[in-house]
C-alpha cells in the first residue's frame, strides 16, 4: 500500500510540472503518457495494480451460492437468483461473456512490459506473467458459466477484425487458462504480499481450474474421467507446490473472515479495502444482519430488548438455510468417535418426540412459550418436543459437540454477537416470525439464523449501513487447496489420500473426528459435506455441484454423468424452535419467492447461454449453448 501511495504522488509531481506548460498546449494534464507508465517497473506497477478488479469474481460472500440450497434470500439477492433456481432465464440474460476490456488491459501489460527498455528482464517476466495470470481469471470467471469464451492474446487495434471467434467448446477454453496459469506459476514471485497474487496464487487457483475442466471435457456428453489423466496429476502438483509454500491451516476459522486474522498464513490471495473508502454498504455484511427497532420487539412480546436501542440498521437479504446447516455434524455422547447430523444422534434419539403436535396458529402477542407456528404457505416436515424428565433442549441438541465451524459461521438461536443476545425462536428478538406478518418489521432473517462468517466484530459504533469499515474477502486458501486435492484423488480413486487432504480441514478447523469412510461412494458423501461447511460463503458450492454433477455417479449421489443435480432442486427448510426451546418444527415454503419450487434441467443449466443479442451481432460468437 506505501508503494502505491508514492507511485500516486511521483505522478502527481509530474501533472504539477506539466501544468507549468504553455496555455494553449493541448495535451489532455489529467492523463499519464504510455511512456510514463512503461519506463520503470513501479510505474508499470500502478496499471498492474488498477487491473485486479478482475479477482471481485472470486470474492468471499454469497455469488452464485445463491442459486444453491444453502441460501434463502429477500429481496434483489432473490430477485438475481429466481430465474436460474427457477429455470425462467432465457438467452437474452448476460453472464458475463463480454470481458473484453479486462482482457486487453492484461494484454497492454503484456506488450508494453515487454517492450520497455527502463524495465528490467527479471522484473518482466515477473510482471508479464502476473498479467497472465489475471488473463487466466478474467476467463476463468467466464468459462464456469458459459463453456466457451473469446481468446485475445493480443492488443487489438482498429485495423484487426474485431468480429473474432469463441471458442469451439470448454475444453479449448481451459487449455488457454491452464496455459496462461502454468506460465504464471513459473515466472511469478514466491512473495507473499498481502492483496497482491504470486506463484502459488497461480498454483492454488489452477488446481480448481484443472477440476472444472475434466468435468465439461466432451461437453455436452459425459467426460468420461480415468485415473490417469493428466489434468489430475496437474492438480496433484500444484496443490503440492501450495502445501509447501509456507501457508497453513489457520486454528482461529472465524478470525480468517473477520479483523482478528485478516491476514492469515492459510489465506492465499484476499481482498483488502480500508475504511478510509470503504462502509458497510460497500461489504456483504450489508445484508446479513437485521434492522430491528425496540418497538418491533416489543409489539410481537419479544424479549430480550437489545442493549443498545439499534445495534443493526441493515439490509438483510441472504441467510443460511436448515438444508445447509443440517450438515454440521455433531459428535455423538454415546460414541465420541461418531459424528452425525444433530437429529440422528442418541442424545437426539433419546430426548425428541416426534409424535407430539407442537404447532399452533401464530398471534403477534400472547403465543405460549411452548409451541411453535407456520405461516399459510409453509408445509411441515417435522416437528417434535424433548420428552418429560430429559435434560436436554433443542438448544443443546443443535449447539454441543458441534463442528466447530457451527459457531464461526451462522448466528442462530441464542448466539451472542456484538454484545448482544439474539433470540431467533418464538417470541425472540430477531426471528422470522417478526417479519411481515400482521405489520411487523421487514428487516429481519427468513431462516432465524443470519451469517457470522464474514462479520467483522469491531465495527463501531453500530452496524450502520454508512459506517466506515476495513473489510478484507477471501478468494482462495490452503484449506481450498486441500479439497481441492482431495477431490482429484478421489477422482483417481486412491481412498486413503482422499482421506488425508478431506480431513485436513475436517479436523483442523471443524474440530471432529477424522472420517474413516471405508470405500469411496462414502468418501464421496464425507467429502461434499466437508467442502460445503468449510467453503460456505465463499463461492464455491454452486460450481462445485455443477463438476459433481456432470462427474456423475459416486459424486452426484449415484445419478449417471449430466444427469440432475438433487441439492439444486430440493425445497429449501426452516426450522421454528419454542420460547422454551423444547419444542421445534421444520417447514418448506415459498418464503416469498418460490423456494420450494425448484428446477434443474440437465439439457442446458450445465452452462449459463451466451447473450444472444452478441451472437447476433457475430455470428462467430455462436452457435448457442444446447438448450438456450
Amino acid at each position: 500500500m506505501k508503494k502505491i501511495i508514492l507511485i500516486i504522488c511521483f505522478f502527481t509531481g509530474i501533472l504539477a510540472l506539466n501544468s507549468c506548460k504553455k496555455v494553449l498546449d493541448a495535451d489532455p494534464l489529467s492523463l499519464i503518457s504510455p511512456e510514463v507508465v512503461w519506463s520503470s517497473k513501479a510505474n508499470a506497477e500502478t496499471f498492474v495494480f488498477a487491473t485486479y478488479g478482475i479477482m471481485n469474481a472470486y470474492a468471499s460472500g454469497p455469488g452464485q451460492d445463491t442459486y444453491t440450497s444453502n441460501i434463502v434470500a429477500a429481496y434483489g439477492t432473490a430477485s438475481n437468483a429466481f430465474p436460474v433456481y427457477t429455470e425462467t432465464l432465457t438467452n437474452r440474460s448476460d453472464y458475463g461473456f463480454d470481458n473484453w476490456a479486462a482482457v486487453r488491459r492484461c494484454n497492454v501489460i503484456i506488450k508494453n512490459v515487454g517492450e520497455s527498455a527502463g524495465i528490467a528482464d527479471a522484473d518482466k517476466k515477473a510482471l508479464i506473467a502476473e498479467a497472465k495470470f489475471l488473463r487466466a481469471m478474467s476467463y476463468y470467471s467466464i468459462a464456469r458459466k458459459t463453456g466457451r469464451i473469446v481468446w485475445i492474446d493480443r492488443v487489438l487495434t482498429e485495423n484487426d477484425d474485431l468480429k473474432l471467434p469463441s471458442t469451439t467448446n470448454p475444453t479449448e477454453s481451459y487449455n488457454y487458462i491452464i496455459k496462461d496459469l502454468e506460465d504464471a506459476v513459473v515466472d511469478m514471485p514466491a512473495t507473499k504480499q498481502a492483496g497482491r497474487a504470486n506463484k502459488y496464487t497461480a498454483a492454488a487457483f489452477l488446481t480448481e481450474v484443472c477440476l472444472q475442466a475434466l468435468a465439461y471435457k466432451n461437453y455436452p456428453s459425459a467426460p468420461n474421467v480415468t485415473a490417469n489423466d493428466p489434468l489430475l496429476d496437474k492438480i496433484i502438483a500444484n496443490a503440492q507446490t501450495v502445501i509447501n509454500g509456507g501457508y497453513g491451516l489457520e486454528t482461529d476459522y472465524e478470525g480468517m473472515f473477520n479483523e482478528t486474522k485478516s491476514t492469515s498464513g492459510e489465506i492465499i490471495f484476499g481482498i483488502y479495502r480500508k475504511a478510509i473508502n470503504t462502509a458497510i454498504q460497500d461489504t456483504p455484511m450489508q445484508n446479513m444482519v437485521p434492522n430491528i427497532k425496540p418497538e418491533t420487539i416489543k409489539n410481537f412480546d419479544g424479549s430480550p430488548l437489545f442493549n443498545k436501542p439499534v445495534p443493526f440498521e441493515c439490509w438483510p437479504e441472504n441467510f443460511p438455510t436448515q438444508n445447509l446447516t443440517d450438515d454440521y455434524l455433531t459428535v455423538d455422547k454415546a460414541d465420541p468417535t461418531k459424528v452425525l447430523p444433530w437429529n440422528q444422534t442418541s442424545q437426539y434419539i433419546n430426548a425428541v418426540d416426534e409424535s407430539v403436535n407442537v404447532i399452533i396458529p401464530f398471534t403477534k402477542t400472547g403465543f405460549p412459550h411452548d409451541k411453535t407456528a407456520k405461516l399459510n404457505n409453509d408445509i411441515l416436515v417435522k416437528m417434535g418436543r424433548i420428552k418429560p424428565g430429559s435434560t436436554e433442549t433443542i438448544w443443546t441438541l443443535t449447539n454441543e459437540n458441534r463442528d466447530a465451524r457451527w459457531k464461526a459461521s451462522i448466528i442462530s438461536d441464542s448466539t451472542r454477537f456484538y454484545g448482544e443476545l439474539l433470540t431467533t425462536g418464538l417470541r425472540g428478538n430477531s426471528g422470522r416470525f417478526l417479519g411481515t406478518i400482521n405489520g411487523g418489521g421487514y428487516d429481519c432473517t427468513l431462516s432465524n439464523m443470519y451469517w457470522r462468517k464474514g462479520l467483522y466484530t469491531n465495527v463501531s459504533p453500530s452496524y450502520l449501513n454508512s459506517v466506515s469499515t476495513d473489510y478484507h474477502f477471501v478468494c482462495m486458501r490452503l484449506g481450498r487447496v486441500y479439497l481441492n486435492l482431495a477431490e482429484a484423488y478421489l477422482l483417481k480413486g486412491d481412498l486413503a489420500n482422499a482421506l488425508i487432504n478431506l480431513n485436513k480441514t475436517r479436523v483442523t478447523h471443524g474440530q471432529l473426528p477424522p472420517s474413516t469412510a471405508g470405500n469411496l461412494t462414502d468418501a464421496w458423501k464425507d467429502y461434499r459435506r466437508e467442502r460445503r461447511v468449510e467453503l460456505t460463503e465463499e463461492n464455491d458450492r454452486y460450481y462445485s455441484l455443477l463438476r459433481w454433477g456432470r462427474f456423475g455417479g459416486d459424486a452426484n449421489d449415484g445419478i449417471a454423468a449430466g444427469g440432475t443435480i438433487k441439492e439444486l432442486t430440493e425445497p429449501i427448510r426452516v426450522m421454528d424452535v419454542s420460547k422454551d426451546r423444547k419444542s421445534f418444527s421444520i417447514v418448506t415454503g415459498p418464503f416469498g419467492n418460490q423456494y420450494n419450487d425448484r428446477k434443474f434441467d440437465p439439457s442446458r443449466r450445465y452452462l449459463f447461454p451466451i447473450g444472444q443479442n452478441l451472437i447476433d451481432n457475430n455470428a462467430k460468437f455462436g452457435p448457442q449453448n444446447p438448450g438456450w
